[in-house]
């Protein structure tokens, strides 16, 4: 994304306001015909308009402001890139040509649409709204005031439409006629996604197969643990791909052994063990009894690896394991991040190596889900913690480059810089740089 277009896009969501060129819709079930026609109309009726901004997650408050609106999804892979796409093709015609971006606000991440103007005909509907209201085949929607999407109303309406259609086929023109002049090329096609993104991707399709796999409670409701956490992490450039079978030693041999939870772990009983899923690694170790995703997440792991360098981890908090002790989801510990993401990132370096790429870089990832209410403790009760530290986001997203020969040696600098805005959602408690390099030496010694 262009450095304006981003700064302008965490501008809109830092200071949301709706008008004829923002408009904003709350969460959106795009799996939903109802809603991808709402999305659809806006689409349109910006398209018409000349261009604009959909933002998505948020309502308005009596008092004239916005915040996030209830419902926020577990992940936003609903609304990728190719899902709201795809929606634009199907409903736009002419069709268009949309953006999507996820945009860290002061609550979290949420989708922005950007919607393209100058086009030199109206944008119809080509596909109608189940309820025939929301969305009519063949009617052109502009913005108007309110604001709002609605169809033209009145003979200066649509000749504003109009006129902007033709000014519009006159530029392209024009422009095409310069270009021939000036001895230009033809536009080149857009850059390939991002490491980050294919890395974002990647994790999002695996946390949607994790829940998938989630025990389903007698009201049909999906039960999930009360938090988790995420790691990812792609080795840059990828890999020529690796058979599989070479691919499963490589997963086995680069197992950490500093605690008795190893990430990546490949069992080989019956019912747990790893197997192929569409052309890549998968294990699931809650596979006998899913129901194990809520009663002991801690040992639930879900993972993925594939042979073109990248894996994934997803699994549920200790401190939720143990409710004999602790009530789930009141609680975070303060040494275990250092250890658990400390062991992912040891397991990435040894993956890497065994790939044969021990001086690749690595984009690594983590997602902590389901933080806010809980309380900063020790269970072990080495650690003495002052005052209490309560954290009222409930999602974090972290991510970094490194090389992975370069993290043996500066694991706890690596660890502090990754992990400080993780503490500092607990009421902006600043995490010790002493704790980490203390607890990054146990994690080696193996004294857990």
């Amino acid at each position: 994304m262009a450095e304006p277009l981003a700064a302008q896009l965490e501008a809109l969501v830092a200071s949301p306001r709706e008008d004829l060129g923002v408009e904003i819709k709350s969460w959106l079930d795009l799996a939903n015909k109802d809603d991808c026609a709402t999305l659809a109309k806006s689409i349109i009726a910006l398209a018409n308009h000349g261009g604009g901004f959909i933002i998505l997650g948020m309502r308005e408050t009596e008092a004239g402001k916005f915040e996030e609106a209830p419902g926020r999804p577990i992940t936003l892979s609903g609304y990728k890139q190719d899902v709201v796409a795809g929606i634009a093709a199907s409903y736009a015609e002419p069709g268009i040509q949309v953006g999507v971006y996820q945009i860290n606000g002061s609550a979290g991440i949420f989708p922005v649409v950007q919607v393209p103007g100058g086009h030199r005909t109206p944008i119809q509907a080509k596909r109608g709204s189940p309820d025939q209201k929301t969305l009519l085949v063949g009617r052109a929607y502009i913005r108007r005031p309110k604001p709002e999407s609605a169809e033209p109303q009145n003979a200066a309406e649509w000749r504003e439409l109009i006129d902007r259609c033709v000014r519009a086929g006159r530029d392209d023109l024009l422009d095409a006629i310069r270009g021939i002049l000036d001895g230009r090329e033809a536009q080149s096609p857009p850059p390939p996604p991002s490491e980050e993104a294919q890395l974002a991707e990647w994790a999002d399709d695996a946390l949607e197969r994790w829940i998938a796999r989630a025990p389903i409670s007698p009201t049909m409701i999906k039960l999930l643990p009360p938090g988790f956490y995420r790691v990812a992490y792609k080795i840059v450039g990828g890999l020529d791909p690796v058979a599989l079978p070479e691919l499963l030693a490589a997963v086995n041999s680069a197992t950490t052994r500093h605690t008795g939870w190893s990430p990546f772990w490949v069992p080989t009983r019956e019912g747990i063990r790893p197997y192929v899923k569409d052309g890549a690694i998968e294990c699931f170790l809650a596979g006998e009894d899913p129901q194990r995703m809520v009663d002991d997440p801690a040992h639930a792991d879900f993972w993925r690896v594939s042979p073109t360098g990248e894996a994934v981890l997803i699994r549920g908090f200790d401190e939720d394991s143990r409710p004999e002790h602790i009530k789930p989801g009141k609680v975070f510990d303060i040494t275990l991040p250092v250890w658990r993401i400390g062991e992912c990132l040891l397991q990435a370096v040894k993956f890497a190596a065994a790939v044969g790429r021990p001086d690749a870089e690595i984009v690594f990832s983590v997602r902590w889900s389901g933080l806010a209410g809980r309380t900063i403790v020790h269970v072990e009760g080495r650690r003495f913690i002052p005052e209490a530290h309560v954290a009222q986001q409930d999602t974090l997203d972290r991510v970094i480059t490194v090389r992975v020969d370069h993290v043996a040696d500066s694991l706890p600098e690596i660890l502090f810089d990754l992990l400080k805005p993780l503490y500092a959602l607990f009421d902006f408690m600043e995490l010790p740089k002493s704790l980490v390099d203390e607890e990054a030496q146990r994690l080696r010694q193996g004294r857990f």
